[in-house]
């Protein structure tokens, strides 16, 4: 958590909200790391892209990597490992027969 804490103070603009799993947004998996949500803003804090899910962050350097990420803008160019890209939260679980 401290490693994105670091990160987020040096990004312009930037927010962090520590709480529990945002299950219509996330699917958290209990005791596996950390999880997140972040969205590009502009400087009236309005969104200027699309959500990306974050975790499960488990050590200091997938915090470091996300750190990186983050301070680079955000890019879509692969900086940031698909394994650091969470699953979004299910919209809708399938019926069980």
């Amino acid at each position: 958590m401290n490693g994105l804490r670091h990160a987020l103070r040096e990004c312009p603009h930037a927010v962090m909200v520590s709480t529990g799993c945002l299950g219509k947004v996330l699917h958290c998996q209990g005791g596996r790391g950390l999880q997140g949500a972040v969205q590009p803003c502009g400087i009236d804090r309005r969104p200027t892209g699309m959500v990306v899910r974050l975790g499960p962050l488990v050590t200091e350097a997938d915090a470091e990597a996300v750190g990186v990420w983050l301070r680079a803008g955000m890019p879509d160019d692969g900086t940031l490992p698909d394994r650091l890209r969470a699953a979004p939260a299910p919209q809708q679980v399938a019926p069980l027969n």
